[in-house]
């Protein structure tokens, strides 16, 4: 972990490898070390590392849900046996472990069904059913900041399917990676932008539609007028002597600034309604949102967060656009998009599929800043 610290810091290696590191080292590699009781480098052999697989197959895991489940998923497995036999090499080429001792350890074949993943793509007529009831989230308020939240939930799901981005990898996107693009024959923009190299998969390139960019442009600076109108009276309430509070009942003492416009360090999916920390709302909030949405449709199947980047990579697979431009979009390996994505059913086809392709939804936010 030292040298994973220093490569870092010499910019040879990401900070989320050397995260990831330390997180399979304490969490799986350590355990099986007890396991074995293999407590010192020079008790290490060729064989030692045999049966790390059917460890952590049999071994019983806390999951995301909190309950127990059985084994490690052979990919997360294998993952692991990758960075073991780097960690061996490495112990070898510096003298910490003799080559004879040298353990190299087979991965596990993988036989998972993985269309029965934890985080499916929408079935066609779950994913109508779904839209559904998003797009009336935000009904039913009276309060302008409420319903521009709701909203703001409602963008940020459009953006990650129309993306198909990782969770993590939206939370990085500022306006200054953004780059708008009116070069398509149809005159259609389009929306490049550019993922910061700490992520999963290092730097790259990603395409959009430019509308559902730009919607969530339009959205933001709706709830800047509304932060900037909310900050004005309570400013005077303050210059009056009134007590004011914030929304965790903190009470102001001195006058807050407006709002800027987005610069290019802001976050594409700020929100502005958080003093002087121009951040996106928190992944609790987002996941209670979802599961509101997701709740009131009563799926047989549970969707995730993470089945609007499934859903975006099925629906292009199934319009036709090869695996290594899929891949290279969302930023994984066309091993991966094939093993995973494309053995799809013969349920789906492009006629059911029809839903997919954009359309143009009004953008109230857009009519509302103009008028």
């Amino acid at each position: 972990m030292e040298q994973k610290q220093l490569d870092t810091d010499r910019g040879q290696s990401k900070a989320l490898t050397q995260k990831l590191y330390g997180q399979r080292i304490d969490n799986r590699f350590i355990p099986f070390l007890e396991h074995k009781k293999l407590f010192n480098v020079k008790d290490i052999r060729k064989n030692s590392f045999d049966d790390y697989a059917g460890f952590q197959l049999d071994k019983r895991h806390k999951g995301k849900w909190k309950n127990l489940t059985k084994g490690l998923a052979p990919s997360t497995i294998n993952a692991d046996i990758s960075t073991l036999n780097m960690i061996f090499k490495w112990m070898v080429e510096n003298g910490h472990l003799q080559v004879e001792n040298q353990p190299v350890i087979k991965r596990v074949k993988d036989k998972k069904n993985y269309r029965d993943e934890a985080n499916p793509a929408f079935l066609p007529d779950d994913w109508v059913k779904f839209n559904d009831v998003l797009y009336k989230f935000d009904q039913g308020h009276d309060n302008e900041y409420e319903t521009w939240r709701k909203r703001w939930f409602i963008n940020y799901v459009r953006f990650m399917y129309g993306g198909g981005f990782r969770p993590h990898e939206a939370r990085k996107i500022k306006f200054g990676d953004v780059e708008i693009n009116k070069n398509r024959k149809d005159g259609k923009p389009v929306a490049i932008i550019r993922i910061d190299r700490d992520t999963k998969t290092g730097r790259r390139e990603a395409v959009m539609n430019g509308n559902t960019f730009l919607n969530v442009k339009y959205h933001l600076n709706k709830g800047i007028k509304i932060r900037n109108k909310q900050i004005s009276l309570m400013n005077e309430k303050l210059l009056g002597g009134d007590k004011v509070l914030d929304f965790h009942n903190r009470r102001h003492e001195k006058e807050l600034p407006q709002v800027h416009n987005p610069e290019k360090d802001d976050l594409v999916l700020m929100n502005p309604f958080l003093n002087g920390k121009r951040r996106m709302y928190h992944d609790s909030y987002i996941r209670d949102w979802w599961n509101l949405v997701v709740g009131e449709c009563s799926f047989k199947n549970r969707y995730t967060l993470y089945s609007l980047r499934s859903t975006h990579i099925s629906n292009q697979l199934l319009l036709g656009i090869s695996v290594n431009k899929v891949a290279k979009n969302v930023g994984t390996s066309m091993a991966m998009i094939q093993t995973t994505y494309d053995r799809l059913s013969s349920r789906y086809s492009i006629d059911d599929l029809g839903f997919f392709k954009d359309t143009n939804v009004p953008n109230k936010e857009k009519d509302e800043l103009m008028t």
